[in-house]
């Protein structure tokens, strides 16, 4: 029997390890995100961003907050459909994303909106979700979810550490 789950009780605003941000940003070969669409003022990895006090899933302007660069996502994980739904249909629009989520790939949410539409890496070495000293691993395995209108959807293993 698999254990209950208790969806909304964990700590859902963890900041992106700044080791994994660099490595990403050199992956996409870009300075700085655009936009966070995620964020608050103490985690916030873009100038510009959406935080709780904003609903950002009802937001109609992702692809235009992306403008010609790329958006980042982490969203909250206590219910990840919604978010890459919104970066399914970023993409769409034109719009760049680039989304990090548990590897969630039994999920309906990745069954409908991400295999098949983004590139989907997964990540070898585990993300610490500490701000500056890392005194834990996240427990479970991550992808990193790009949807781009220029990059074909695809999966591949990413040894993200040596871009640090």
């Amino acid at each position: 029997m698999a254990p209950i789950q208790k969806p909304g009780r964990s700590k859902q605003d963890y900041a992106t390890p700044h080791n994994f941000l660099t490595a990403v940003k050199r992956l996409l070969s870009i300075d700085r995100f655009t936009f966070d669409f995620a964020a608050d003022y103490q985690n916030a990895v873009a100038p510009a961003f959406y935080d709780v006090t904003v609903d950002a899933l009802s937001k109609s302007d992702w692809s235009y907050r992306c403008g010609s660069g790329w958006g980042w996502l982490n969203p909250p994980y206590a219910n990840i459909g919604p978010w890459a739904k919104k970066c399914q249909q970023c993409k769409k629009e034109g719009g760049q994303i680039a989304f990090l989520v548990p590897a969630g790939v039994g999920a309906n949410w990745f069954r409908d909106y991400v295999d098949g539409v983004a590139k989907v890496l997964l990540l070898n070495g585990r993300l610490a979700f500490m701000k500056d000293k890392p005194t834990w691993l996240y427990p479970k395995d991550c992808i990193l979810c790009l949807f781009s209108p220029s990059i074909k959807p695809e999966y591949a293993v990413w040894s993200w550490k040596a871009l640090v």
